[in-house]
């Protein structure tokens, strides 16, 4: 009914607020409705207290990437060491089912490929093959689906109300990571390297099923060969390629909707309402998207902006979308971009939309059967899925995308400014022009913001049109690849966190990216080094013999940055390359990164 409907809404905004304006508030909706909305006051309140009580459970630190919406007005002690236990507890846990389901056997091109199905999955028991205790995809898909910490707080705090518990304790806070950890089942896999120098093969491991709290998932790849180089230095790489992912569960939410019933003794009429105010204030912040946004505050989006920003695995669905409907890869990396940062599984709880493009939940299922995904409950969350249907969605708005100068200066082409305005939701798109914008933006805050949105998608597209580079240009041989490895100087395991590139002293190393320096000197064992940051990554160059960049300046791809050298902790001169994704705070293997470009 109306009544609830209203409620609702209202409690997820009292939600981000932590239920400032309470009485106000409920008292505007309960006057009319007050017969329908009475047997949900007392859970209402309940819920607001909670999320009330998350956002100021614990302090900010910025020096330790602890999140700020939950800070308190005091910091304490026992607010750090509570912190400090959810982290430990969900980098135990998170490590705690993580199995190889074909130890030894490695999936080849013309082998099985031991991936699961809905009607046969892997959990709950046939994926137990080999305790693995880390997790190790090569695309980083578990760290999307590792329990956090934050999640863990919500929903011990939210057990506490209902449990009438005056404090967490530390058993109780194990028990509920315990109960919610997840569950992940990887394959062993090759990349077979093939060049003058003969045939190398390399073992890596992909995410097949994941069972967490978000939904049961099945990952599934396909094998490609790509050929790399020219004349002598060509090289050919033979591996899988993310393919896509389909979550299994008839409702995603199943298996928490489930716990939180059984602990909280929450009916089914309150249970989506209980879950989603419990996760909306496990929410909120989000390294990468908050450095985004100091970027964006500080520097064109042009100026640091390049395709290296674009996740490796969403590419081949970039240029898919290019293929099928005529819009630039770019392009759409740049739209997607400025919409979601490529986060898959986020959702806007204002409007409901969701995933890379944003897709709107009135309208997402017709585009996906239109696009083959069937049934489209199974594929709602398939980052391919999701960027095609955007793609459709923005040839549509454009009209004929092969009618367009892309080449050209697109504020000046009114189908693109009318286009990205239809996309992002503005009334006024089909009049629009760039002139209009610019001559009303200092008179109106809304076509101020507007006029904004589209600067960024274009800022955007100006620099994505440049790809990634290689950075040692000339020398593409590769000594030390990414992965566990013996340390070449102190002779112990230690996972390498970036490949090794020998080339002479001296030789130019330039950046494979836009972006602001943000380092640039001496960082003990890495000797001379510079960092370089975008919108979605961090790029290490390492052991350099001078440095050619300053802290704060851009770059842009192909620019000179230093030279290789053997400074630090180094057996001969050599580049150390490294990539951080900074959404999922974890270092990437860089040959993703510059050799799918």
């Amino acid at each position: 009914m109306r009544g609830e409907e209203e409620l609702n809404r209202l409690l997820f905004g009292l939600a981000r607020t932590g239920g400032r304006f309470v009485r106000r508030a409920l008292i505007t909706v309960i006057g009319p409705y007050l017969p329908v909305i009475f047997i949900f006051l007392a859970f209402a309140v309940i819920l607001i207290l909670l999320v009330g009580a998350v956002y100021s459970a614990f302090p900010g630190d910025k020096s330790k990437n602890i999140p700020a919406i939950l800070a308190g007005v005091r910091e304490s002690e026992k607010d750090k060491q509570m912190l400090e236990k959810y982290t430990s507890l969900c980098g135990k846990w998170n490590r705690k089912d993580t199995w190889i389901v074909n130890p030894g056997k490695p999936s080849t091109p013309n082998g099985p490929n031991y991936e699961s199905s809905p009607e046969n999955p892997y959990h709950p028991g046939r994926g137990k093959v080999e305790f693995v205790g880390e997790m190790i995809d090569r695309y980083r898909h578990d760290l999307d689906l590792k329990l956090t910490w934050g999640e863990a707080h919500a929903a011990a705090l939210f057990r506490a109300y209902a449990l009438k518990r005056p404090e967490i304790t530390d058993d109780e806070m194990e028990k509920v990571v315990k109960d919610l950890h997840p569950y992940f089942y990887y394959k062993e896999s090759e990349v077979i390297v093939c060049g003058k120098d003969g045939r190398e093969k390399e073992t890596v491991y992909l995410l097949v099923e994941a069972y967490t709290i978000r939904g049961h998932f099945q990952f599934h790849y396909e094998w490609v060969t790509e050929t790399h180089g020219e004349g002598e230095s060509a090289y050919t790489i033979t591996y899988e390629r993310f393919k896509g992912m389909q979550q299994i569960l008839p409702n995603q939410w199943q298996r928490l909707e489930d716990w939180m019933k059984d602990e909280y003794k929450v009916g089914d009429k309150d249970i989506t309402l209980a879950r989603t105010a419990v996760w909306e204030a496990s929410r909120g912040f989000d390294e990468g998207r908050e450095w985004l946004e100091w970027l964006l505050n500080n520097y064109s989006a042009g100026s640091f902006a390049s395709f290296a920003m674009v996740p490796p695995e969403y590419v081949p669905f970039l240029k898919e979308a290019e293929e099928r409907f005529g819009v630039p890869a770019w392009f759409l990396a740049a739209l997607f971009q400025s919409e979601s940062s490529w986060d898959p599984m986020v959702v806007n709880t204002r409007t409901g939309c969701f995933g890379i493009s944003q897709q709107h939940p009135d309208y997402w299922r017709e585009r996906w059967i239109r696009l083959g995904f069937e049934p489209p409950e199974l594929y709602q969350w398939d980052p391919r899925a999701q960027i095609l249907a955007g793609a459709m969605v923005i040839a549509d708005y454009l009209g004929d995308p092969k009618q367009i100068d892309w080449n050209g200066d697109l504020k000046k082409d009114d189908r693109v400014i009318r286009a990205i305005a239809h996309y992002k939701g503005w009334a006024n798109w089909p009049n629009l022009t760039w002139e209009y914008l610019e001559a009303n933006a200092g008179m109106d805050k809304d076509i101020a913001e507007e006029k904004k949105q589209i600067e960024i998608v274009l800022g955007f597209a100006e620099g994505m049109q440049a790809g990634a580079g290689w950075p040692v240009p000339g020398y593409r041989e590769i000594s030390s690849r990414f992965g566990w490895r013996i340390h070449p100087v102190t002779g112990k395991l230690k996972f390498h966190e970036g490949i090794d590139i020998p080339a002479p002293e001296g030789t130019p190393v330039v950046s494979v990216s836009g972006g602001v320096v943000t380092y640039a000197g001496w960082n003990d064992g890495y000797g001379n080094c510079v960092t370089v940051r975008d919108g979605q990554h961090l790029y290490q160059y390492a052991h350099l013999s001078r440095i050619d960049v300053t802290e704060g300046q851009t770059v842009q791809p192909g620019q000179l940055i230093g030279a290789v050298g053997s400074t630090g902790v180094s057996t001969g001169p050599h580049l150390h390359f490294g990539v951080k994704d900074l959404t999922r705070d974890c270092w990437i293997d860089p040959e993703l990164i510059v050799r799918l470009q």
